[in-house]
């Protein structure tokens, strides 16, 4: 990186370089195993320490899919979230324009540096998301400031929209979608998974309805992401904003702000599946599909402890669903 090139973006007003090791990088980031050593922000780089619900969806998204995703950013801002999404077109883009219509604070996670704006059709967006004023958000990245949005680096700009938020809410996407990617990481960064219902004839909404059929909660309104996320956190989301953990963690740490009777109130939730070796769930499933009604007789779950760990094995990418049924994945043997 162009130590040069660094210093003058920084002499620049609204421009920061956040490293880890800084008190305002932002605490749930820091959790996570692969957190970024350090970020540059264009904005306000205290919002990112701010409660944040993340709103991801396909690029090539439906009206219906529009509209869901502007509704649930407005209806977030107003009961105090941040949003965070990924400024892409479709389902992003419309995230970010609820917050700012909304006169209120949004962040932007790009897949490539800040000397510019990807898409650029969504250079004006970017430009009143970062306008000085109350309602700044921020654009962040941790890629070097000429980085290009090439391919490669969207799955690693994934894994910073789902650590920076309480959780991640899919509105559209298909069974190919990035959205998913982001919903695995999101679960092995210990994170809720949250997903809107679609129509059934629209293939952009298959990857919602797999999310859902195996235990994402279902998503109207933001008030079932508010009911979820309370009755987690109980009344404590303000300390996460003050909360600085010593040392990186995969989520445990997160879970401290909970009271010990939690536990028995998260079974609805989506839950990362024990180790290979010994996972009962995993050691029923081999090559030969196999469906739900020989894995309840085998393993002794319920359909909904079972649904939780099958979904938390097809994010990790350990096991494939097909027509009905689940397969181990060669690799995983």
């Amino acid at each position: 990186m162009n130590k040069e090139k660094v210093s003058a973006w920084l002499a620049q007003p609204g421009n920061h370089l956040v490293t880890v090791d800084d008190p305002g990088y932002p605490p749930l980031l820091r959790e996570i195993s692969d957190h970024p050593p350090f970020l540059f922000v264009r904005g306000d780089p205290a919002i990112l320490a701010r409660p944040m619900i993340a709103i991801v969806g396909s690029r090539n998204s439906t009206v219906y899919g529009r509209e869901v995703a502007f509704r649930l950013g407005a209806e977030l801002t107003h009961k105090g979230f941040v949003v965070c999404s990924g400024l892409a077109a479709g389902i992003d883009t419309e995230a970010h324009k609820a917050a700012v219509h909304s006169a209120a604070p949004t962040v932007a996670v790009l897949g490539n540096g800040l000397y510019d704006v990807y898409p650029p059709a969504n250079r004006g967006l970017a430009g009143q998301i970062v306008a000085p004023g109350p309602a700044q958000g921020a654009l962040i990245s941790e890629l070097a400031l000429d980085a290009g949005p090439i391919s490669s680096h969207f799955p690693s700009r994934n894994r910073i929209i789902s650590g920076l938020s309480l959780g991640v809410c899919v509105v559209e996407a298909t069974m190919r979608s990035g959205s998913l990617i982001t919903a695995r990481l999101a679960l092995q960064q210990n994170r809720e998974v949250f997903a809107v219902p679609g129509s059934v004839n629209s293939n952009r909404s298959r990857g919602c309805h797999e999310l859902l059929r195996q235990g994402a909660v279902l998503v109207e309104t933001a008030d079932d992401i508010l009911a979820h996320v309370e009755s987690l956190y109980h009344g404590q989301l303000d300390l996460l904003a003050q909360r600085r953990p010593a040392t990186p963690d995969t989520g445990a740490r997160r879970r401290s702000v909970t009271t010990a009777s939690d536990a028995s109130d998260q079974t609805g939730r989506l839950t990362t599946p024990p180790a290979q070796d010994e996972n009962p769930v995993l050691t029923c499933i081999g090559t030969d599909p196999i469906n739900m009604d020989a894995l309840v007789l085998r393993t002794g779950l319920t359909v909904s402890e079972l649904s939780q760990q099958l979904l938390a094995l097809e994010l990790a990418g350990v096991i494939e669903k097909h027509g009905g049924r689940w397969v181990r994945l060669a690799a995983c043997k």
